[in-house]
């Protein structure tokens, strides 16, 4: 596991990276960090490059949100774009929980030739994006069952 500060245009994220494979990307819920994946993000890396930033504005990142709600997250969904493409990754899948929820499903909304799947948990991706999508609600074993099926079944 590597962790880095990554620059971007006009904020500097928090980054951790780990694991080899298709790359998967998680973005944190409101009031949380990169640590609230440690435990999916152990388990993913032996089949995924997993990347989890800390969002605009939370944890180790800038916290320049510059603002309100919608352009914020807009904001969020560029700073992650631009993260991906300066690790390489021209395509990858997404796993957001609640305010990462929204900020993945725009995510897959606005750019879906750069996402290949999405999970959303805690969140409801409206209006729903065009890839393969998988909701969930949080809470053990067949959660964490559920999003890796989904997720290995883009490698296959």
């Amino acid at each position: 596991m590597s962790e880095e500060r990554v620059d971007l245009w006009d904020v500097t994220l928090r980054v951790r990276r780990e694991g080899a494979g298709p790359p998967v990307l998680l973005l944190h819920g409101h009031a949380g960090t990169l640590d609230a994946w440690d435990d999916l993000a152990a388990l993913l890396a032996a089949e995924h490059t997993v990347v989890r930033p800390d969002l605009r504005g939370y944890g180790g990142s800038g916290r320049d949100t510059g603002g309100p709600w919608p352009a914020l997250v807009h904001e969020m969904v560029l700073d992650n774009l631009a993260l991906m493409h300066s690790l390489g990754h021209d395509t990858f899948a997404v796993v957001g929980r609640d305010l990462g929820g929204h900020v993945a499903a725009r995510l897959a909304l606005e750019h879906p030739t750069k996402v290949t799947r999405l999970v959303v948990v805690d969140a409801v991706p409206l209006p729903p994006p065009t890839c393969p999508t998988l909701v969930l609600w949080s809470g053990g074993a067949p959660f964490t069952a559920a999003l890796r099926d989904f997720l290995d079944d883009q490698a296959r």
